[in-house]
């Protein structure tokens, strides 16, 4: 698995053939099918106040179902309309009505509308920032035809968030998972991160990550226009998506009426109690953005939008983990590790946008996107360890208790990850009377390079007993106290045990053409159309990584000997101690060590370090994984929009092929023998869905619908290494051993979604909305270990034969409520009336039952039981102000096995298998923003404090009091100014 799996001509081929293909389409089209305007009524609608466009605009015939609505250009098409004179209805939530007058047989026609904010009347309320956000977001929520949130981006297209992970959080049933204080990945109702589907611009975006889910905290806020969180799929939409579509769309020049450039600069402070003076140079961070669009050319038929932003977060964090507790009568946990790491992120991101229109009924455009991500982690980490081999404690009482023996170790890691995504999408779109058709390819690849080593010093065995230790778990920051605390914080009595290298390539490419093709009807006064189509994407992910080991217990060498190198020239003091009051004994200075192990004379002194060769070849499979996989859809819909009624059905058909190539590693007396395996595997999956938009009265909306939805598996369960370890036992031909299976044969998720949602739109733009969901979710997949007696396997009769294997397990149910109220306050007297608010909770369970567990129900992984967030703003005479808070309850990570002799004899005692359980504890974080706006200027000056209670990240075992894991990564605060010309 060495190898390429993906040459450098084969990729350009691929890419050389997807844009010929789209070429193609494209001028097939303009032959084919004249590029000559035919009978319309169209137009375009602005604030009139601000000069924008308005998005998801209501345009409707009087008296009829004849509708149009808007898009980001504020472009509306009518070319169905009776002949003779009409009157066009234009409603938009947060603006006075108007009414336009047409004469149908003069065509074609194009309007220009100019719409007031209603909140004009009441003097200084300006519809900008906070406000436009939300009305627009409230206006397409309201026009589609599906249950879906929408984020938008000010006029100055920014969001009061760092990254779209972050921005998406504010919505109902929405939470993210956070990675040192900066969020990363995102769940909806739920469901874990791998299961949504994240596109840009409605096509596929690689992930860097080994799994499917894709880090949303790699597109900063600075390049988009607007988020949409889909949580009901139409049959248009990619069907991989059981927790909902996220798809961000960037922004093009023909989505602002004017050429326009705007600047953003930031400083950034980062705040935390660990003193790392000396430890690392610390950089200043900071946050900077340009984005500038136009339209050229003659009748501006061009447009053309670039944007640059750079990011650079430099701070540290605190970690305290215990790596488990164990049981003896009571619990106790199995170590105490005091982290302290200083970490430097650096993101960088690039997009532009080129379109050209040779007609108003077509363009052709291509739109492209780069980020890199490099960030570098210097990490030490002390561990004081009491659970020794066998050893139990004495003196016992229910929190406290001695061990007789202890280990210290210091381990030393440096990592260097660098992750670039890109993304390329050329498409064309054209009109031809009451034909529409969207067609487009993209290439949109990710390459993550992994550099670091870890290394470990430890006291030798004979030193343990100057090491016993006391530990006390009544305080919820338990202490664990050697006798001799002078041993303890002597650098010397700790030698290097072991150092590993590790470099690794995680790369995946993704090929996508699609095409869809939608036809407008009239039925009667009814608007109507069908839509069909399909998608073809060929994807792969390779994750390539070596491990080149030192030990210094290869080869029968005593470890650790007193010949061996020790921590003294490395040693750190920190003088401020971590969270609870916690003291390391000691640390190391990670760059002084990397100095040392970047020699080769050090690491190849053999009689300090003997180099793992076991170690090393079998690391050179167990952690890589080959597969490609090729998805072929299509489908067919209609809508049709009754007077009060709009019915949305149709059917997606997805065929899926994959490859997975598997290495098989069996290891026998320290030689590890490698042989490789192929296997394939094919479905396919038939996705109805029926969706129902009620609008009894008006502004109040009911929306119903069952859909059908698929969760492919994750690459690393498909394909990986069978690892199978054995030993001879006495009886000749008799072994023991243990073996991890790859499955590509995984079936994969399938889910049945029912949802009900009603809706009520506040006339000045705020909403009221609660609704419910349920899903049944087949094929969960889940590891399951089990031990097989007398069983002959590849060629060798067991004894005992240990199996682990991702596998297909029961099916789960998830249900819960969501709700939603947003409204500006502008009823209020004076300057009170510069008030709005928005909040939203979602409450959600679900059951499933493993089949290790067969008598319990437990939630999902991932899968938090409430979320809710609230923002209170202020927005009056160029000044806005924002207080909000985002909450997830816990939810679980790891499911404990019951046939661990930890957990049995906890079991024996009266406690359950679920006190072993992990989980990430709920998180709850604050946010202050404000800004003022200079009068008549295009400048504005910006203040942001970021987790303004320390909210530390936090895991658990079984119960809360039992920490597993607490971070803090500190409060930020930034300052920044902006220029919007």
């Amino acid at each position: 698995m060495k190898k390429n799996y993906l040459k450098s001509y084969r990729l350009k081929e691929k890419l050389s053939s997807l844009i010929t293909m789209v070429i193609m389409l494209f001028c097939f089209q303009a032959v084919a099918f004249p590029l000559a305007e035919d009978a319309v009524v169209s137009g375009r609608i602005k604030d009139k106040q601000t000069g924008e466009y308005l998005i998801g605009v209501n345009v409707q015939l009087k008296g009829t179902t004849l509708r149009s609505t808007t898009n980001s250009e504020g472009f509306f098409r009518f070319s169905n309309l009776p002949e003779g004179r009409q009157m066009l209805v234009v409603t938009y939530l947060g603006f006075s009505n108007k009414e336009v007058s047409v004469n149908a047989s003069q065509t074609p026609q194009e309007l220009f509308v100019e719409l007031e904010a209603s909140t004009t009347t009441l003097g200084e309320v300006v519809v900008t920032g906070l406000r436009r956000s939300q009305i627009q977001s409230i206006n397409q929520k309201k026009e589609a035809l599906n249950i879906r949130e929408v984020i938008t981006a000010n006029e100055a297209g920014r969001l009061p968030d760092i990254n779209v992970a972050e921005a998406t959080q504010r919505v109902s049933g929405v939470s993210i998972e956070t990675d040192r204080g900066e969020g990363q990945f995102v769940s909806i109702r739920g469901i874990q991160p791998s299961l949504n589907n994240v596109t840009l611009n409605n096509s596929t975006l690689a992930s860097t990550r080994d799994s499917r889910a894709t880090g949303l905290d790699l597109l900063p806020t600075e390049i988009i226009s607007s988020i949409e969180v889909i949580k009901t799929n139409t049959p248009d939409m990619e069907g991989n998506a059981i927790g909902g579509t996220i798809n961000v769309n960037t922004l093009s020049a023909f989505d602002k009426a004017k050429p326009f450039v705007n600047f953003a600069v930031d400083g950034l402070v980062q705040t935390q109690q660990v003193d790392l003076s000396g430890f690392d140079n610390t950089r200043a961070p900071f946050r900077g953005a340009v984005t500038a669009g136009k339209r050229f050319g003659k009748n501006e038929k061009f447009g053309v939008v670039g944007s640059a932003n750079f990011f650079r977060r430099d701070f540290s964090a605190s970690i305290l983990d215990p790596d488990g507790w164990e049981f003896f009568n009571y619990f106790y946990p199995n170590e105490i590790e005091l982290q302290i790491e200083d970490i430097e992120r650096d993101r960088l991101g690039l997009s532009a946008d080129f379109e050209y229109r040779p007609s108003k009924n077509s363009s052709i455009y291509l739109k492209s996107l780069y980020t890199q991500t490099k960030e570098t982690q210097l990490n030490s980490e002390f561990e004081l360890t009491l659970q020794i081999g066998s050893a139990r404690p004495t003196n016992q009482t229910p929190t406290t208790g001695r061990f007789v023996r202890g280990s210290g170790e210091l381990d030393q890691a440096f990592t260097n990850e660098i992750e670039n995504l890109y993304s390329y999408t050329l498409g064309t779109k054209n009109r031809f009377g009451k034909l529409s058709t969207d067609v487009y390819g993209t290439f949109s690849r990710a390459k993550t390079n992994l550099n670091n080593f870890d290394a470990t010093f430890e006291n030798p065995t004979a030193t343990e007993p100057s090491l016993s230790s006391t530990y006390d778990t009544a305080p919820f920051f338990f202490t664990i106290t050697p006798d001799n605390i002078a041993t303890a914080s002597d650098p010397e009595i700790y030698k290097l045990r072991n150092l590993n290298f590790t470099t690794g390539l995680l790369t995946e490419n993704i090929y996508e053409i699609s095409t869809d093709l939608k036809y407008d009807l009239n039925v009667g006064k009814t608007n109507a159309f069908i839509k069909f189509g399909g998608r073809y994407r060929d994807r792969s992910k390779e994750s390539d990584r070596s491990r080149d080991s030192y030990d210094l217990s290869y080869g029968g060498v005593t470890i650790p000997n007193a010949n061996a190198y020790s921590l003294t020239p490395f040693y750190f003091p920190v003088s401020v101690p971590s969270q609870g009051g916690a003291t390391p004994f000691v640390h190391g200075n990670v760059n002084k060590f990397k100095e040392f192990v970047d020699n080769p004379a050090n690491v190849n002194n053999t009689s300090k370090l003997v180099f793992d060769k076991l170690v090393t070849d079998q690391q050179l499979y167990l952690n890589d994984f080959k597969n490609s996989e090729t998805v072929t859809a299509g489908y067919a819909m209609g809508v049709i929009d009754f007077k009060k009624l709009t019915i949305i059905t149709g059917l997606r058909v997805e065929h899926t092929q994959t490859t997975s190539e598997n290495a098989v590693i069996a290891t026998n007396r320290g030689v590890a023998t490698p042989s490789t395996t192929i296997a394939s595997n094919n479905y396919t999956n038939f996705l109805p869905s029926l969706q129902l938009k009620f609008t009894p009265i008006k502004n109040f909306i009911t929306r119903a619908s069952y859909t059908n939805t698929l969760g492919r598996p994750n690459y690393s369960d498909l394909s990986g290494a069978t690892n199978l370890n054995y030993t001879e036992l006495a009886t000749p031909g008799l072994f023991t051993g243990s073996v991890t299976l790859a499955n590509p044969g995984l079936k994969p998720y399938l889910s049945s979604n029912l949802d009900l949602a009603f809706e009520y739109y506040i006339p000045n733009g705020g909403i009221v909305s609660v609704g419910g969901f349920y899903k049944k979710i087949q094929n969960q997949i889940y590891r399951i270990s089990q031990v097989q007696r007398d069983i002959f396997y590849d060629g060798r009769q067991y004894q005992q034969l240990t199996f682990s294997q991702t596998t297909n397990a029961d099916d789960a149910n998830l249900y819960g409520m969501e709700f939603s109220y947003e409204q500006t306050l502008i009823f209020l007297p004076g300057l009170l009336n510069g008030l709005g608010f928005s909040t939203n909770f979602a409450l959600i369970d679900s059951k499933v039952t493993l089949p290790n567990r067969p008598n319990e129900t437990l939630p999902l992984f991932r899968q938090a039981n409430n979320v809710y967030n609230g923002a209170l703003y202020y927005q009056k005479k160029g000044f806005e102000f924002r207080f909000a808070t985002s909450h997830r309850s816990d939810f679980l990570t790891q499911a404990a096995s019951p046939e661990s002799a930890n957990v049995l004899l906890a079991v024996a005692s009266g406690y359950s298998v679920a006190d072993f359980d992990r989980y990430d504890a709920a998180r709850t974080t604050y946010d202050i923003s404000g800004k003022y706006q200079f009068p008549k200027k295009k400048l504005s000056i910006s203040a942001q404090v970021r987790n303004l209670t320390n909210a530390p990240e936090q895991g658990y075992q079984g119960v809360t009091t039992r920490y597993d894991r607490h971070d803090l990564t500190g409060r930020s605060f930034f300052l920044g100014l902006a220029l919007n010309l």
